[in-house]
């Protein structure tokens, strides 16, 4: 009886207390917005390498692939020295998420805001894998945008 007495207490106890007990898409939710936070770390520092180390292998968006992907970014860091993410919404479905986002690009000379993903979506498809939360693209061959839309 006592025993039960002292694990009965224990749970009180860890239930006061108030630890974390998180659901899986909480933490996923969490763990989404850091790498957001990261990828916006990695574009103000320059570093290429790291936010293209969080692409997929099979990375395609509306018919551009991971190349596609690299040459956007080096572009976009040849104009903007600094990039903000602020995360609006994350949709969670299983292993894929699709982060809404405002983007913000600053430099010196200009500056520019971008709503994703109804912008280009870019980098607002993700996929978990066993490493984390990788940029996925959303695995269109095709954009369904007009051409007077992506003007």
């Amino acid at each position: 009886m006592n025993r039960l007495l002292i694990i009965i207490l224990i749970a009180v106890m860890l239930f006061i207390s108030g630890c974390d007990f998180d659901d899986a898409d909480t933490l996923y939710r969490k763990e989404i917005r850091n790498f957001m936070y990261e990828i916006a770390l990695d574009f103000s520092l320059g570093n290429t390498v790291g936010i293209m180390d969080k692409v997929h292998w099979n990375y395609l968006h509306n018919g551009d692939i991971s190349y596609h992907f690299n040459q956007e970014l080096i572009n976009r860091m040849g104009r903007f020295s600094l990039l903000d993410i602020d995360v609006i919404y994350i949709e969670l479905n299983g292993d894929y998420a699709l982060v809404h986002t405002i983007d913000r690009y600053s430099s010196s000379i200009e500056n520019a805001s971008y709503n994703e993903p109804e912008t280009k979506g870019w980098m607002s498809y993700l996929k978990y894998e066993r490493d984390g939360w990788m940029i996925y693209g959303n695995q269109q061959w095709i954009s369904f945008r007009t051409q007077s839309e992506s003007e």
